[in-house]
């Protein structure tokens, strides 16, 4: 693979030199003599590291250095400059360069650096989409006050050692949340270990609790779905949370572990208690902070971030980036998403292998989101009964009422949905009678 590289300085000799010494060495190079210039070509080519002067005439390379940064976080940057100093090079390092060199540059040393910036930029990115694929991204995206309230509560259970039960449908991302408590905790550089109940048996969960255990000492154990703890199962653990030991089936002998457990179930524990199904003593040592997990549908106005980080961490590369038209993004916002961010997710994989690079219309979304919530008032009876004018405007204010509702009286989104210009839509909803919000 032929790696890009970008060179801005608005000294046409050093260009020329240093992208002839680059392609010698086998890499695309692309050059500008002026910020703004460098600006536009990173955005058009998306090269894989940028060689950037300090001092130029008009927007200078530390200001250049900020914006690309705004743009692409990780995009390595390497600072040139004939007239560095101490105080240059620290602050472009903190304006997030990779490293600083002075002209003219050491051939080696830049070749060397080059290399090692493309290697690291690239092993970050495959970390990024590795996580995204198998659903471990380490954040919880969305602005909606559900979603925040989530992360509020992460930052304040994170630095104690409570135990913490984690509550949601399938699919909300429970073990995401997990994991964040794990890594903002003290924990964090001590393993994190998943068991899931109803992946084993009654005769063998002494040996995979021990077993797992061992895995997550000094760590954070997380059981998900301990609803599907059988009574057996739930008398074991509750005896390894009041002694803190569990017994070695081989030697008998007990062992301690120090590790923090975080739980997580998609069943009312309350209700399983209430039934005589789950001992209220466990649940109450595992329900010490409860923290519940909002699902997609009650936080609907996250669809279009998870949409496009999941459209790009999902893709394989940008020329195979499925579009998301608005009308097709207005439906995927009024979408119940029975099976939460994991359907999503999926959906959008599947996007991308059927519909690589295109445009997605509303058509091209699958059946059972495009028919998803089909018109529930039935006008015809009553609209026979009057002049054509008064059952088209009946038509439009229930049709126009609906939509609303769908998009929780947000204009924008109801405008792109039902294909109308935001403007005309205001002024037809005025003179319906109807109101939304913008």
């Amino acid at each position: 693979m032929t790696h890009k590289v970008l060179i801005v300085d608005d000294e046409g000799a050093i260009r020329e030199s240093l992208a002839g010494i680059l392609e010698d060495e086998g890499y695309q190079t692309f050059t500008a003599e002026n910020g703004q210039q460098g600006l536009d070509i990173a955005s058009a080519e998306k090269p894989d590291i940028v060689l950037l002067d300090i001092w130029m005439e008009g927007m200078d390379g530390l200001d250049v250095l900020s914006r690309l940064k705004r743009r692409t976080p990780e995009l390595p940057v390497v600072m040139i400059s004939g007239h560095g100093t101490i105080e240059t090079a620290v602050q472009a390092t903190q304006k997030g360069a990779y490293d600083f060199i002075e002209k003219p540059p050491q051939v080696e040393r830049l070749l060397l650096t080059i290399s090692r910036a493309i290697r690291e930029y690239e092993l970050r990115r495959e970390n990024f989409k590795l996580r995204a694929r198998t659903g471990g991204n380490q954040d919880l995206l969305g602005s909606s006050s559900e979603i925040a309230n989530v992360r509020h509560l992460v930052k304040q259970v994170a630095s104690s050692e409570s135990r913490v039960l984690l509550t949601g449908e399938n699919g909300t991302g429970k073990e995401v949340v997990a994991r964040l408590i794990h890594q903002s905790s003290s924990r964090a550089d001590k393993p994190f270990v998943v068991l899931s109940p109803g992946a084993v048996s009654e005769n063998t969960m002494q040996t995979a609790l021990l077993s797992v255990l061992e895995q997550a000492n000094g760590g954070t154990l997380f059981l998900d779905e301990v609803a599907d703890l059988t009574q057996g199962m739930q008398a074991q653990l509750l005896r390894f949370l009041h002694d803190g030991m569990i017994e070695d089936p081989a030697s008998g002998l007990p062992r301690s572990a120090n590790v923090r457990v975080v739980s997580a179930t998609s069943t009312s524990l309350n209700r399983l208690v209430e039934e005589g199904r789950f001992r209220a003593e466990l649940f109450y040592r595992l329900n010490v902070v409860p923290i519940h997990v909002p699902a997609l549908r009650d936080r609907s106005q996250d669809v279009p971030t998870l949409v496009n980080y999941f459209t790009k961490v999902l893709s394989p590369d940008e020329v195979n980036m499925p579009k998301i038209s608005p009308a097709a993004m207005a439906i995927l916002t009024s979408y119940k998403w029975p099976g939460n961010v994991r359907q999503l997710h999926n959906m959008i994989e599947w996007l991308i292998i059927m519909y690589p690079g295109k445009a997605v219309s509303p058509e091209m979304l699958p059946g059972e989101i495009r028919q998803s919530e089909p018109e529930k008032v039935t006008l015809m009876e009553e609209a026979v009964t009057l002049p054509l004018r008064d059952a088209r405007e009946m038509f439009e204010r229930n049709y126009l009422f609906n939509q609303l509702s769908r998009f929780s009286g947000n204009i924008s989104r109801t405008a792109d949905f039902v294909g109308m210009e935001r403007s005309a839509l205001h002024r037809k909803l005025k003179s319906l009678g109807v109101e939304g919000r913008s």
